[in-house]
């Protein structure tokens, strides 16, 4: 896997909170913890946007169907 560096400004309270996860052993270093994080994010934030695209066929499933009988509603 290729990785690559940047450069994030964080808090001092927040790496102070990553520091203490590494100072307890929850974590080796800065970086496990934010590829950690991002990994959580970006799967939080994945299942999101399925979820929004699921919704968003529902209501054009729904929409084609109101369509269909529209005709013999107004009989």
């Amino acid at each position: 896997m290729d990785n690559e560096r940047i450069t994030v400004r964080l808090p001092k309270r927040d790496l102070d909170t990553i520091d203490l996860f590494i100072k307890v052993g929850e974590f080796s270093s800065r970086s496990e913890v934010i590829r950690h994080a991002i990994h959580d994010f970006v799967k939080k934030q994945a299942s999101a946007v399925l979820e929004t695209a699921e919704q968003i066929k529902q209501v054009q499933q729904l929409h084609q169907e109101l369509e269909s009988i529209e005709p013999y509603m107004k009989k």
